[in-house]
């Protein structure tokens, strides 16, 4: 192995060392800032947005269905489930917009062709395989740059815009004589040296996220949140950022109230609200996106879970949405209102929000918009989403 092949695995295997939960940021010009959060696994959005109003809801959902006192009510038609209760106060300041009956404009069970398609922002898992991230960055105009914080690139941030990487996983016993040392050799080539120093600068942005070596815990939502709040107030900082958390595929003991699943909305609730407080005076600027790759189906399996469905729910945040509202085309639950006698019927393209979130954090027209999603030109972002 030569130099520069050793120095390549410490910076693609040390220094992007992979970590879960995962978190990406991206550079563009203006004083706008977006948060994309992908919750891998397709997460329960009739356990989450729950359909209180929707007189099939109970029945279809049997043992698994929420009752109302356990519920945070938004509307007369749907209200939070318990874990994501600390929302409530997003909603009161008019920062919550709710989606539902949502879905990727492609037809798919499969965790990998749903997260593509969410992903790259195209309407089938097969084409081009740049991101929509990486063609927003493409897009804009002036100084920008991008951030991959994992071991691998994540689909969403791959394409012709150049992006480097961060990991908040700890690198074990490396001192500061040894990172001198290691500077020595960066120094000396001319390709590396740069992102040898910019990973420096980047470990002095978020110095607390030791403890973090291995597999993070389920738990580490809310200081993954903080340190890319910590990125995102920087001056001169990146101002899109993209994380995921795993562990929301929910096939067996979902459960209720202080369940799995409500457990882990409850750490997605405070990591939210985490951000929020570190971003400070910046949090005037920026909007944070919520999203998965598919629902779950309308009906409990005999495992006390749910099976992967199709429409499902998600959400926008930040005081830059127009007004606290929940968004949806609600096509019901009753049999005949079901996807294929199964699932909630998808009204809402995830291209439709993505589009109108872009357009009004960024200032873009509808034409750049659909350029970040080719093929989507047919589908109305929702431009009235934004201020």
């Amino acid at each position: 192995m030569d130099r520069k092949t050793f120095i390549r695995g410490m910076c693609y295997g040390g220094i992007a060392t992979f970590a879960l939960p995962m978190v990406r940021f991206a550079q563009v010009p203006g004083r706008g800032k977006m948060v994309f959060v992908l919750l891998r696994g397709g997460f329960d959005g009739l356990a989450a947005l729950v359909p209180i109003g929707d007189p099939d809801y109970a029945n279809i959902r049997g043992g698994m269905a929420f009752r109302a006192s356990d519920i945070v009510t938004l509307s007369d038609e749907f209200g939070l489930a318990p874990g994501l209760a600390p929302l409530r106060q997003l909603w009161d300041d008019e920062e919550l917009v709710a989606l539902h009956a949502m879905a990727i404009p492609y037809r798919t069970r499969s965790h990998f062709d749903g997260q593509a398609i969410l992903e790259t922002g195209l309407a089938r898992p097969d084409g081009a395989s740049d991101g929509w991230l990486n063609r927003l960055l493409q897009i804009m105009d002036g100084e920008r740059s991008g951030i991959a914080v994992a071991a691998g690139m994540p689909r969403s941030l791959s394409g012709e815009h150049s992006v480097t990487t961060w990991s908040p996983a700890e690198l074990g016993a490396v001192d500061d004589a040894y990172i001198e040392r290691l500077s020595l050799l960066y120094r000396a080539d001319r390709d590396l040296h740069g992102r040898f120093e910019a990973a420096l600068q980047m470990k002095d942005v978020a110095p607390d996220m030791g403890g973090m070596s291995g597999r993070a815990p389920r738990g580490q939502m809310a200081p993954i949140m903080s340190a890319a709040a910590k990125f995102l107030r920087e001056p001169g900082g990146p101002n899109v950022a993209a994380l995921e958390f795993s562990g929301w595929d929910t096939h067996a003991n979902q459960g209720m109230v202080g369940g799995q699943l409500d457990r882990l909305l409850g750490q997605l609730a405070r990591g939210v609200l985490t951000f929020r407080e570190e971003m400070g005076d910046e949090w005037a600027n920026t909007t944070v996106v919520v999203m998965t790759e598919f629902g779950r189906t309308a009906r409990p399996n005999g495992t006390r879970g749910t099976d992967h469905g199709t429409a499902g729910a998600g959400f926008v945040i930040g005081p830059n949405v127009v007004r606290s509202a929940v968004i949806s085309d609600w096509p019901g639950l009753a049999e005949r209102s079901l996807f294929e006698s199964r699932d909630l019927r998808p009204t809402l393209d995830t291209r439709s929000v993505l589009k109108g979130v872009i357009a009004g954090v960024f200032d873009l027209t509808a034409s750049q918009a659909d350029r970040v999603f080719p093929g989507s030109e047919s589908t109305r972002g929702l431009y009235e989403l934004m201020r």
